[in-house]
């Protein structure tokens, strides 16, 4: 229960950075924003699907900062994609969370792909060398991509 407890005080916590990021982001500063984002990035699905909608939103806000902290978000999203079943969700959760864990990285990977001039970030285009070489990342985010409606994609194969 204590873990549960803490989890969900995490939670609330990175519910409430979304509703500043949605509301008043002009009076945070960005970089110390990004800095809790990352640590959320690493935490538990329900707290990563959440810093991943707020990568997108920052994507759009202002992108970059975000692409001043690439390295740091392309990790913990790298983390995500090779990591197994049972390193994600305990015993007894479903494969579906998993899923929808990996979906939703992979919607913030393409988010990231349409920022001006990323392809001119090394560690970036190496981060979609080895999304698109793999059977497994191609498709999802093929998935993703048509389900995007993207008509500006650059990362084709």
């Amino acid at each position: 229960a204590v873990v549960s407890t803490q989890s969900t005080g995490r939670k609330a916590a990175f519910e409430c950075m979304y509703t500043v990021l949605q509301n008043c982001i002009d009076r945070v500063n960005i970089f110390q924003f990004l800095d809790h984002i990352e640590i959320g990035l690493k935490d538990v699905p329900d707290i990563k699907m959440l810093t991943y909608l707020m990568v997108l939103r920052l994507i759009q806000i202002n992108p970059n900062a975000v692409v001043l902290k690439l390295d740091n978000i392309l990790e913990p999203l790298r983390d995500t994609f090779n990591s197994k079943l049972k390193d994600i969700c305990p015993i007894g959760q479903e494969v579906e969370k998993v899923n929808e864990l990996k979906r939703s990285a992979m919607r913030t990977v393409i988010g990231m792909s349409k920022i001006p001039e990323i392809e001119k970030h090394p560690s970036f285009v190496e981060f979609m060398k080895k999304i698109r070489f793999y059977k497994e990342t191609d498709n999802l985010f093929k998935q993703e991509l048509q389900a995007s409606d993207s008509e500006e994609m650059v990362w084709e194969n």
